[in-house]
């Protein structure tokens, strides 16, 4: 896979944690797209806004139900930014996240473009994904029963959607943001694991660090 240029996380996934409940209501949904877009110090111009636009447009086109990308989304954003509670269509907001990211993207040298998706790649994360059901189901128990309004079956068949249908990479990160928003615990072997998956996808080094904290629960 294409290596990033950033150690850390990018495109949509990284747009969520912007968004990560509660949201601040000091800007508006427009200034915090365009915050996510700046990007990290390490990366060149416009490449931050290139990887959320590539996600945003490749997920609304996608054939997917719009559920699934209400469900990503809510769930990885931690509820923050709540589309159903708000009255927002999932594609509609993945075009207007689009809509803001277009220009600054333009400053890229290149668009973000993704590379073509292995067979292995997509068995590996949707193997991640089945091995935490139980521990998303005994989350959302501890929670009242949902992750951010999701059953926790939904918000799995979200993941494996997303990973099968769209983009295995952007399926594994989306699956990173939730183990982290939903506080799954995961093992030594498991955060390996992962590591090595974000190796293969060009992550940098820093990119999988939101969950080991958690190790060790």
């Amino acid at each position: 896979m294409t290596p990033r240029h950033t150690e850390w996380d990018f495109g949509l996934s990284r747009l969520t944690k912007f968004f990560a409940g509660p949201w601040s209501h000091d800007r508006t949904v427009d200034e915090t797209i365009a915050d996510a877009a700046l990007g990290h110090l390490d990366e060149p111009a416009g490449e931050a806004a290139s990887a959320i636009l590539a996600d945003a447009v490749r997920l609304e086109q996608s054939s997917l139900p719009t559920e699934v990308i209400t469900t990503v989304w809510t769930v990885a954003s931690e509820g923050g930014y709540n589309l159903t509670s708000r009255g927002v269509d999932g594609r509609d907001w993945l075009r207007q996240v689009a809509a803001v990211c277009s220009e600054p993207a333009r400053r890229a040298d290149s668009a973000v473009e993704p590379d073509a998706a292995s067979e292995e790649s997509v068995r590996a994360v949707l193997a991640a994904v089945a091995e935490v059901e139980p521990a998303l189901a005994a989350r959302a128990a501890a929670k009242g029963g949902t992750l951010f309004g999701h059953a926790p079956g939904e918000v799995v068949r979200a993941l494996e959607l997303v990973t099968a249908q769209v983009d295995p990479d952007l399926g594994f990160r989306l699956f990173l943001r939730v183990l982290s928003t939903c506080w799954v615990p995961i093992s030594d072997a498991q955060y390996a694991r992962y590591e090595a998956l974000g190796e293969a996808f060009g992550y940098g080094r820093f990119h999988v660090h939101d969950v080991e904290h958690q190790t060790r629960w």
